[in-house]
């Protein structure tokens, strides 16, 4: 039995979900049904307070509340079921109190650190943050209140989570992802990606474009799809079943030896002939190159007006592609069942790469008007078990049984983290990286049969509780309780212009006051009291005590407060 799924990617969402759910309205409406999904592929900024937005990864002065904290205190709904992975420019303090993924709102799942869901036959993998070679081989150091390096450091991919992913034996047919894997370039028109982003040309020639964690996971996962964002561009790629994106092993990466450093792939006489596709999009604008740690300039604030000053802000959009099945052969999902889920244990059976099976790799732009930000797929899953399923989130039996087996070894320091060498073997392939044995593997997955899914799949709980004040209700999402004009003032440390006496208006405004001149909107103050840094999440615990494992990560903060 073959069941069209409708799944819509979105690139960075940077805060704009009531966008996002609009346009997503008006394609329904266009093409006459509904979508099942919506995939957000990081820069989500699930931000509720004040605390939240201290805590975000960027520079105070793109700092807004954003519409997030009407869905989280139930003011909206999400009308589309959602997932999310982080990205680098998060409100890391909520990330973490959901460390193994949950709900940041009613319909709206984060999916961890790292993590595999299922939702109507689609198995969905993803993974959040940013690869920065400094950080990778660490654990997690970060306590609260998450202040400098820390805010950024916590969106930093780690070598634990690749661990886990590289663990996964059965197939993917999505991976989710806010950094491109490194070289996907090469797989895609090359040459129409520099024309839109010039400033790219030299980590392209370098081979520095993207994440070394990236391709190794694309390299052994092999999924039908792999979708991303980051770059703030529409990008297509594929990678055939016969290509090899990433050879290098895993300590390359881990340990950050010298051959991991890529050498000049590409001269600039030879981008033209690795461009493999037609010129895309010939109207897409050009941004100005954007460093880690800064969003752009033109960070859109409140969609609504606010003392007659602001306009509602009209998005001219292209309609977002649709792709249908028909364009796009999607390969046949084997046969669901949880005997072949608890089964699986010999070493031929331990790749999980579907033969013959190509991966196509998008990533999107950020939500904004005239960009490239949306894309609708119908993908076709084969199962006969599906037919009147409903379409929610479903536990993944394997990643469980993975969580269980990796969770003694998470490394809670600045310590690098390194894979037990008495039970994580070399598989002795290319690339190379430790692995647990298939048997280790299926101990834990006989354990998640007999105690998690002995009645069938399951179904992740709606058990969302928030947790958090909020803003009162209309609040304008250009907000920043003053955040955003601290740097202008005398005091910001930064001798800019407010130092000197320039924007005086900022300077009359500021945090003490709680007055400012956001782009002619005023600012306003956060009433009450300081919200906490991090709430232990009763999702978080509820996960743990159902896999029989400790919250050892967000727990740690009690112990470090006595």
């Amino acid at each position: 039995m073959r069941r069209k799924i409708t799944v819509a990617i979105e690139g960075c969402c940077h805060g704009m979900l009531d966008n996002i759910y609009r346009q997503l309205q008006t394609s329904e409406r266009q093409m006459g049904k509904k979508v099942d999904l919506l995939i957000i592929c990081g820069d989500f900024q699930a931000i509720r307070n004040v605390t939240d937005l201290e805590s975000m990864s960027c520079p105070d002065k793109y700092k807004q509340i954003g519409g997030f904290y009407r869905y989280y205190s139930g003011q909206q709904q999400a009308p589309i079921p959602t997932i999310f992975v982080g990205g680098n420019h998060e409100a890391g303090n909520h990330l973490r109190e959901l460390y193994y993924g949950g709900w940041v709102a009613p319909n709206i799942y984060y999916m961890g650190n790292s993590g595999v869901v299922r939702f109507g036959g689609l198995r969905i993998g993803g993974i959040s943050g940013i690869y920065k070679d400094f950080d990778f081989a660490k654990g997690y150091y970060e306590r609260p209140p998450f202040r400098g390096h820390s805010r950024s450091s916590m969106h930093h991919v780690r070598s634990y989570e690749a661990f886990k992913m590289l663990q996964i034996r059965r197939p993917l047919d999505i991976v989710v992802s806010h950094d491109w894997p490194q070289y996907i370039e090469r797989f895609g028109d090359t040459q129409e990606l520099l024309r839109r982003k010039p400033f790219f040309t030299a980590e392209v020639e370098r081979g520095e474009l993207g994440s070394p964690v990236n391709a190794l996971l694309l390299e052994r996962l092999r999924p039908a799809w792999w979708f991303s964002a980051h770059m703030h561009s529409r990008f297509e790629a594929t990678v055939d079943a016969k290509d090899s994106i990433y050879k290098r092993s895993w300590s390359d990466i881990a340990l950050g030896s010298e051959s991991a450093q890529p050498v000049n792939l590409y001269s600039s006489s030879s981008l033209d002939a690795n461009s493999r596709r037609e010129p895309g999009n010939q109207d897409e604008i050009q941004i100005g190159s954007l460093s880690d740690d800064e969003l752009p300039a033109d960070v859109p604030g409140d969609t609504s007006k606010v003392g007659g000053k602001r306009p509602r802000l009209a998005l001219n959009l292209p309609p977002p592609k649709h792709t249908t099945s028909e364009e796009v052969p999607e390969p046949v999902l084997p046969e669901r069942s949880l005997a072949a889920d608890v089964a699986d244990s010999e070493p031929t059976l331990s790749d999980p790469r579907v033969p013959g099976r190509a991966t196509r790799f998008l990533a999107l732009d950020k939500c904004l008007p005239r960009r490239q930000f949306l894309e609708i797929i119908d993908m076709e899953v084969d199962d006969s078990n599906l037919d009147d399923a409903p379409l929610q989130l479903e536990y993944d039996p394997e990643w469980l049984a993975i969580l269980r087996m990796c969770h003694p070894y998470i490394p809670l320091e600045s310590a690098p983290f390194t894979p037990p060498a008495d039970k994580a073997v070399s598989l002795g392939s290319v690339p190379d990286f430790p692995a647990f044995s298939d048997q280790m593997l299926e101990t834990e997955l006989q354990w998640v049969a007999e105690n998690v899914f002995k009645h069938g799949p399951v179904y992740i709980p709606p058990n969302f509780v928030p947790m958090a004040p909020v803003p009162p209700p209309g609040t304008p999402d250009h907000v920043s309780f003053g955040l955003a004009h601290a740097q202008n003032r005398g005091n910001s440390g930064r001798g800019g212009r407010g130092a000197r006496g320039g924007h005086r208006g900022h300077q009359r405004g500021g945090h003490s006051q709680g007055r400012g001149n956001y782009g002619g909107q005023a600012d306003m103050p956060w009433n009450g009291p300081r919200p906490q840094v991090i709430y232990p999440n009763p999702q978080t615990d509820e996960l743990c005590a159902m896999l029989g494992i400790q919250d050892r990560l967000t727990q740690r903060r009690f112990q470090d407060d006595n």
